[in-house]
């Protein structure tokens, strides 16, 4: 493969396939899980409401996250002039395009040309990160701005860089904390910390003992936090701390210790198995280059911290995947230039055909796979818009995803009270089998939606009101 493509060629070919992994139909494919739903659902009243201070979410005030992912989809949506999937989900892709572009950067700084392709390649044909680069979730815009703190604290520390970069990771810290709240001191500020201790590093020492540099932090990442409390009050924040942190770290139905790992492990197959080849030359090049022990402490640490955690998602980890990606291309490339032959080929290829795999599969298997949810979704959105002006409400608590397409905030009614004298007008959606004593209303049906979410599930819109009182 190098004998006919120049590495030049090689990277333009990467950098086009890595462009189309993440943006080819990026609003191609209805919002499919609920927290994808929360957000653009958030961003959508923000914007009605035209407020960039509290966030609501189906009517109801809603503190859970901070804001920085909703201004970006607010930012997004004015750019594009409308709000749809394509525009809450381009902060996403435009911050995973960046975060590559950073890996590829601090790769070809640290190792050569050929460490920071393998790294961007390794990051691009990621399960997770492929997937949350076309996803409207916090998710990606947390790890830019995560992984930009450490790549300028980085040059700081290693490259002997001016003020102006420890200033500039503190400033993305401070919109880190804007992003996902404290959580992010373990992937930036922990890391360094480790490090720092045991290596006795005085720029690394410099770096973590910057007062500017911590004020800018904790003034930007406040800011909203006590904007809020000043409009709303102080106690506002007692059960988003009990629901978001204490429920997180010790709740109920506790994953194994090592689920991070079955994670890593999955995200990151075949390229983690490297690991394996020459072990000894991995660990000393960790022992003899402090920057790829950086790394290792930026890899180690929130891996140990987030599996002492009680609730356990993949996601959670993902800041931490470009400097893995980054550790794992420089054991790959030294590898690489030890083999000779059928391996030297194989090591070769291998990370560009698994990025042709994702990006095939998202050009043309993905919304096949998920055509009968897909379909569900934009019925029950064409429906809404041929009943414009409605109220709308849904058997039992409304998923998050229906109050998206329906347009609008969505009530929840009880049998009791779709049976009672003082039933309100509007559309109501309900999902089949339909109980007995709700039969009658399909007479006042706007329309079916099948499938629904699942190939055997359906639903059903009705319009309230009239006849159907």
């Amino acid at each position: 493969m190098r004998g006919s493509l120049s590495t030049r060629n090689i990277t333009l070919l990467a950098a086009i396939a890595i462009a189309l992994l993440f943006f080819w139909g990026l609003g191609s494919v209805p919002f499919l899980s609920v927290n994808e739903a929360r957000r653009a659902v958030t961003v959508r009243e923000m914007r009605e409401a035209g407020s960039w201070l509290l966030p609501y979410m189906n009517g109801d005030l809603y503190l859970s996250k901070p804001p920085f992912f909703y201004w970006a989809g607010l930012v997004s949506t004015a750019v594009l002039g409308s709000l749809s999937e394509w525009s809450v989900r381009l902060p996403s892709a435009l911050a995973a395009m960046l975060c590559c572009l950073g890996t590829y950067w601090y790769g070809v700084r640290q190792a050569g040309r050929q460490v920071g392709l393998f790294a961007v390649v390794f990051l691009a044909a990621n399960g997770a990160f492929s997937l949350f680069a076309r996803r409207s979730e916090i998710e990606m815009l947390l790890t830019l701005l995560c992984f930009g703190a450490l790549l300028a604290a980085w040059q700081f520390i290693f490259l002997q860089g001016r003020d102006v970069w420890r200033r500039l990771s503190y400033v993305l810290l401070g919109c880190a904390l804007l992003t996902k709240g404290p959580v992010c001191l373990l992937w930036v500020t922990a890391p360094i910390l480790t490090y720092a201790l045991i290596y006795r590093d005085a720029r690394a020492k410099a770096y973590l003992c910057d007062g500017w540099g911590w004020l800018i932090a904790v003034v930007l990442g406040s800011s909203w936090y006590v904007a809020v409390s000043v409009s709303q009050g102080w106690g506002i924040w007692a059960s988003i701390i009990s629901e978001d942190i204490v429920k997180k770290i010790d709740g109920q139905g506790a994953e194994a210790w090592y689920a991070y790992l079955l994670y890593l492990a999955g995200d990151f197959f075949p390229f983690w198995l490297i690991v394996f080849v020459q072990p000894r030359k991995f660990w000393a090049m960790i022992r003899s280059r402090r920057e790829a022990a950086m790394l290792l402490c930026c890899t180690l640490l929130p891996l140990l911290v987030f599996s002492m955690f009680t609730e356990k998602h993949g996601k959670y980890l993902l800041p931490v995947y470009p400097s893995m990606a980054l550790l794992l291309a420089m054991h790959w490339a030294a590898v690489l230039d030890d083999l000779k032959g059928r391996w030297r080929t194989v090591l070769a290829v291998v990370p560009y055909v698994m990025l042709a795999g994702f990006v095939v599969f998202y050009m043309f298997v993905e919304a096949r796979v998920l055509a009968h949810r897909v379909a569900g979704l934009e019925q029950v959105a064409t429906l809404a818009a041929g009943q414009p002006g409605q109220k709308a409400y849904t058997l039992g608590e409304p998923d998050i995803r229906l109050v998206y397409y329906l347009g609008r905030p969505v009530a929840a009614l009880t049998v009791e009270q779709l049976q009672g004298e003082s039933r309100p007008a509007g559309l109501l959606f309900m999902q089949e089998p339909l109980q007995p004593e709700l039969q009658n209303l399909v007479s006042c049906a706007v329309g079916a939606v099948k499938p629904y979410l699942k190939p055997e599930r359906g639903a059903v819109l009705v319009r309230l009101g009239g006849e159907c009182r």
